[in-house]
């Protein structure tokens, strides 16, 4: 209980930071500066340090909820620079609700469905995708003992690479049916990335969400289709950064390795209209190609990703990360 009571206090002084913005906003008469939303922001993005160093997951799940909390005040504030009053603090409010999850871009929470969905699609979706999960992780803790995946780091890495896509797309959803059941017009966060054809298309199907995010405040504003090298620079920039950080404050120590991930995509995405046009003309041979070019960057490039979450979760890696 000692370790949900810190989670719960990081949590709830991330959104005592977020709930600062519309006091401040009605401090300065309507009148917000945008340094105090900064503030806000940083606040709530270090709330995780409140967390004892040693309770690791408890980190990893205060840094998620921070990420949502911080995500939503900066897409707001871009929204409502300056001027405050009670019917913008009250959608301020309502914008912070974490349901659904991830839905970072503000007024996306809003979307309701015209008429209710038929539930037992749902349901089914919802059932289908916890199995899914139950059987991601009996087989993550089977493989964890298991001689053979130890003593091959590249085989370990590989199969645990065939887990977790489908694991991750389980979740996924799991929690789109939730929403769905609940009356919200949205689509599953993870949209069968297995299929893409580009990294570009990955990162399109791996989280539309934060995709959605990071085109409107970060793609967009830089320059976006007019200076496509920077304007993707900068967003793959700005992930990796994010990433860096919130892996640095759940596991006490940076790596760089986040950085490094992210960073390295961003050529690929770029490169990826070329790889398109072979899928296109190059008939199944292309497809076929186009598809083991991205599985294969990705799934080399994913050793940097999971040196971090093998330390959030040491089982995840029969063998622990084979970077130092």
């Amino acid at each position: 209980m000692e370790r949900i009571g810190w989670l719960l206090l990081a949590c709830a002084v991330a959104y005592g930071c977020a709930l600062a913005v519309p006091l401040l906003g009605w401090w300065s008469r309507g009148r917000l500066r945008n340094p105090a939303g900064w503030c806000a922001a940083v606040g709530a993005l270090a709330c995780p340090l409140l967390i004892p160093a040693d309770l690791v997951v408890f980190r990893a799940a205060s840094a998620f909820v921070s990420t949502d909390v911080v995500f939503k005040m900066v897409d707001f504030l871009r929204h409502h620079r300056r001027e405050w009053d009670g019917l913008v603090a009250r959608e301020y409010c309502r914008f912070l609700i974490p349901f659904p999850v991830l839905s970072i871009v503000y007024p996306d929470h809003k979307r309701r469905l015209a008429r209710p969905d038929c539930p037992w699609p749902h349901i089914v979706r919802i059932l289908g995708g916890t199995a899914g999960v139950a059987a991601g992780i009996v087989l993550v803790r089977t493989l964890a003992a298991n001689a053979i995946f130890r003593s091959s780091p590249a085989l370990d890495h590989a199969l645990r690479l065939v887990i977790f896509v489908p694991t991750i797309e389980a979740i996924s959803r799991v929690l789109h049916g939730i929403e769905r059941l609940a009356g919200f017009d949205t689509t599953p966060i993870i949209r069968n990335a297995f299929l893409s054809r580009t990294v570009s298309e990955f990162w399109r199907r791996y989280n539309g969400r934060m995709h959605d995010w990071y085109d409107r405040n970060v793609f967009r504003p830089s320059g976006g289709r007019r200076a496509p090298t920077r304007a993707v620079g900068l967003v793959f920039l700005v992930s990796g950064l994010h990433h860096e950080l919130m892996f640095a404050i759940a596991t006490s120590g940076f790596t760089g390795y986040q950085l490094a991930f992210f960073l390295a995509q961003a050529p690929a995405v770029l490169a990826s209209g070329r790889l398109e046009r072979v899928a296109r003309r190059g008939g199944i041979a292309g497809k076929i190609l186009a598809h083991g070019v991205t599985i294969l960057f990705l799934s080399v490039t994913s050793v940097l990703f999971f040196h971090g979450v093998s330390q959030v979760f040491p089982s995840i890696l029969a063998n622990g990360s084979p970077l130092p």
